[in-house]
């Protein structure tokens, strides 16, 4: 009788002990909410410096563009036509100066340098692209 009756207590007991041990307490979630939110604002404080460096990157793909197209007019022109000298013109935010030297590196072949510039919050800055054409 007395196992039958400690059975019967036994099985009332069980759905009490799983009712408390099923949920979450206030201090758990409040623990856990806080550290998602130090994680969201981690990852939050890295948007503006991503920002930054797309803004960036695209500036000088534009100035590469710029220096890139003035170098293939250059190399176009046949070696005759292609004049010694600096000089400069300004097209869509960019100022590009190419210079061509003669006789460099030997006799017979001409150095094309063409410089993209431009100015930002840190000041002037530049791409430079070279190369050579012969007879």
């Amino acid at each position: 009788m007395r196992r039958q009756r400690d059975l019967v207590e036994g099985i009332r007991r069980r759905p009490r002990r799983a009712r408390r041990a099923a949920g979450f307490s206030l201090i758990e979630v409040m623990f856990a909410l806080t550290f998602l939110a130090v994680g969201i604002l981690a990852v939050a404080a890295m948007i503006p410096a991503g920002t930054r460096g797309v803004s960036e990157s695209r500036v000088i793909t534009s100035s590469l563009m710029a220096g890139q197209l003035k170098m293939e007019e250059l190399r176009g022109t046949t070696f005759k036509n292609l004049a010694v000298g600096t000089f400069s013109d300004t097209t869509s935010g960019f100022t590009r100066k190419w210079t061509v030297t003669d006789s460099i590196p030997t006799a017979g072949c001409k150095r094309i340098k063409v410089t993209a510039g431009w100015t930002n919050k840190q000041g002037g800055q530049s791409t430079v692209l070279t190369s050579y054409v012969t007879r």
